[in-house]
């Protein structure tokens, strides 16, 4: 059962659960939309032959009413390989001015060569197509300092035409958010709610 009649005072706005946890998405939201917020490039963990993976990704979408929130990645990547065998997720959110911090939990759900990467992929920018010419996978290693690039993509040289060789490299990854611990850093004391999506619970709790 939802515990939302008591709440706290965060920048002069009233918040009790039921407030917080929309708080809570409109910051997912624009953190999607506002490549300078501090929510815009989460750290992103799987899981790898038993032990934690992370990286820095790009927040592309969030999506308050499906509980998503939406990443951009390479399908020849390890986290693609990660998440096909496990698809346990989380993504860590820190605002340090607001001082705010997510920890958000959930399922990935991967797509590629779908409706859903075909629209994304007619959006992207021909500097964020880049990303996918490389002639060798991420996480290859080699010889030199290298982008992985050819010169002329690297320098930007190159047509949307020529650039449409990298959808074959393109997937999306949604996570099917589970959970959200939201935590608040105060001088005067710390506060702390979870909202868990499995069972419909919202919670405060010590932080």
């Amino acid at each position: 059962m939802m515990n939302t009649n008591e709440g706290i005072i965060i920048n002069n706005i009233y918040f009790n659960l039921t407030q917080l946890e929309k708080d809570c998405w409109n910051r997912l939201v624009n953190g999607a939309v506002k490549s300078k917020d501090a929510f815009h490039a989460p750290c992103v963990g799987s899981i790898s032959n038993g032990e934690v993976s992370m990286r820095t990704m790009v927040l592309r979408k969030a999506l308050p009413i499906e509980k998503v929130l939406r990443f951009h990645t390479d399908i020849r990547s390890r986290k693609w390989n990660e998440l096909a065998l496990n698809n346990s997720i989380s993504a860590l959110f820190y605002d340090s001015a607001a001082r705010i911090q997510l920890r958000v939990k959930g399922k990935a759900v991967l797509h590629f060569d779908s409706a859903i990467t075909a629209e994304a992929w007619q959006k992207t920018a021909l500097s964020g197509r880049r990303s996918y010419l490389t002639t060798n996978s991420p996480s290859s290693f080699s010889d030199i300092p290298t982008s992985g690039l050819a010169e002329k993509v690297e320098q930007e040289n190159f047509t949307v035409e020529e650039s449409e060789v990298g959808q074959q490299n393109f997937g999306i990854v949604d996570v099917q958010v589970e959970s959200i611990d939201w935590l608040w850093l105060h001088h005067a004391g710390h506060r702390r709610a979870f909202f868990d999506y499995v069972i419909g619970d919202f919670r405060w709790m010590v932080p």
